[in-house]
């Protein structure tokens, strides 16, 4: 870091008193920052999520990704008045009502909310050059079973194996639950990926390029009655013979936990 032209002094240093953005406890110091100026207001961290923030009057919720702020709530004046006491303080774009965020389209209906990744999946496949496959109708082969490389196997380019299985894991933890398995277990051989395993992930996109229009769907009305789903494999990991266990939890038929 470079001190501005006519603030330097020979052998002497600036001692930097404020956080500046782009260094690493940046987003650290702004939500402290910001958590302590929305204290006085009623806003309290709430015991699930240190990034989500809720109104003492539990009317109104705030989500804080960096420096992205989503307000959940009520039109009415608590909200209004929210966004001015921001503004008084920090310099704010009001976006409006809430239609993309980190990648996740958000529609509203007369029946409900849903969550898509659409065009986030057509972007995987554009940089994979696999916007023209052929659709698979499941993520993984399930005649195929996938072990780890063998010492006298082929090794792919393990940046692209990588590459491919991060982009997919931000789908499952976003809107695509039915791939949390299939990423789960070829994330296992991210270290040393064969051209088999790259055959999987490949087709894990085919499957996506039939899917890609799937989305969570949470209806208005419903009965918030919690509804759970469990199982799990018998060591059916070649290497290690271990199991696998998955879940499913629904709150009012809308899936929130994986």
């Amino acid at each position: 870091m470079d001190l501005p032209e006519g603030s330097r002094l020979d052998g002497m240093v600036a001692k930097l008193k404020r956080c500046i953005y782009g260094l690493k406890e940046s987003p650290r110091e702004w939500y402290y920052r910001l958590v302590e100026y929305l204290g006085p207001f009623g806003f309290v961290i709430t015991a699930w999520d240190p990034c989500v923030l809720v109104h003492d009057s539990g009317n109104l919720f705030l989500a804080i990704y960096v420096d992205d702020i989503t307000l959940f709530g009520a039109t009415g004046e608590l909200k209004e008045q929210t966004i001015k006491v921001l503004k008084t303080e920090f310099k704010v774009n009001d976006m409006g009502e809430l239609n993309w965020l980190l990648g996740i389209q958000i529609t509203f209906t007369d029946n409900g909310i849903s969550l898509s990744q659409t065009t986030f999946i057509d972007k995987i496949l554009n940089r994979c050059s696999m916007q023209d496959c052929k659709p698979v109708s499941t993520p993984i082969d399930p005649n195929h079973r996938l072990k780890a490389i063998e010492v006298d196997e082929q090794c792919t380019d393990t940046t692209a194996y990588q590459q491919i299985i991060g982009s997919l894991m931000y789908l499952v933890t976003g809107t695509r639950p039915d791939l949390a398995y299939t990423i789960t277990h070829l994330s296992q051989f991210n270290s040393s990926p064969s051209i088999t395993h790259l055959t999987a992930a490949k087709r894990v996109l085919r499957y996506l390029q039939g899917t890609k229009d799937k989305h969570l769907f949470y209806p208005w009305n419903n009965q918030l009655k919690m509804t759970a789903y469990t199982d799990a494999s018998d060591g059916n990991c070649l290497d290690t013979r271990r199991s696998f266990s998955g879940y499913i939890f629904q709150l009012g038929n809308a899936t929130i936990s994986w």
